[in-house]
């Protein structure tokens, strides 16, 4: 059986999530108090000895890492949304670093400060703040381009990249970004909400919790 431990508030934790309801993959998924400090817990780093969500626990295996649960659930199932040849994979795996490292990074400087600061008494940052709207204004560009080219990041049909790119754009309304210089982007994050793959897992970033 596959468990797959998550936050709902922990955006790239809700990767896997996405991407195992995609694949059609049987699942149970399990929320880790975050909040009250049990990924520090000694059960949970027997599973994630790096105290973090998301990880994964398949049969006797684990390993964390949204986006290497990802690929590996993947090529567990012989998904399509990890097909193709070398080359094809290699597209995929570029634009999956690509929005880990130059916009899910940057929508994260946002979101602590504009939205978990407050909530957990600890002071915002608005230079952090200005940095990751400064980098996401270099980077969502790039996007929003491929988006107006092809209905998806790597072609026609969806890819661990488009997966990748949701969860990472899921706290946007709740952060205040600004998506109106992306119109192509603002149209495919609405589309892709709609399908039962997201709509599975929540009506909207943080319903889970009330908000």
């Amino acid at each position: 059986m596959t468990t797959i431990y998550y936050h709902p508030m922990s955006f790239p934790a809700l990767a896997p999530i996405f991407g195992a309801e995609a694949m059609g993959i049987k699942y149970d998924k399990k929320v880790v108090d975050l909040m009250n400090g049990e990924q520090k817990s000694k059960d949970y780093l027997a599973i994630n000895p790096y105290g973090k969500v998301p990880a994964m626990v398949d049969d006797e295996f684990n390993m964390s890492e949204g986006s290497a649960i990802l690929r590996y659930l993947a090529r567990r199932e012989n998904s399509p949304l990890y097909a193709g040849d070398a080359k094809a994979q290699a597209k995929i795996d570029q634009w999956m670093d690509f929005i880990v490292q130059h916009i899910r990074v940057n929508v994260a400087r946002v979101q602590f400060n504009r939205v978990l600061a407050p909530m957990v008494g600890r002071e915002s940052d608005q230079s952090s703040v200005d940095l990751g709207l400064e980098f996401l204004a270099q980077n969502l560009p790039q996007v929003e381009a491929q988006l107006s080219e092809t209905n998806f990041l790597c072609g026609d049909d969806m890819t661990l990249a488009d997966i990748v790119l949701l969860a990472s754009m899921e706290p946007s309304d709740m952060a205040g970004l600004d998506l109106s210089p992306y119109p192509t982007l603002q149209a495919w994050l609405t589309s892709i909400r709609e399908e039962p793959f997201y709509t599975n897992v929540h009506s909207h970033f943080g319903a889970e919790l009330g908000l």
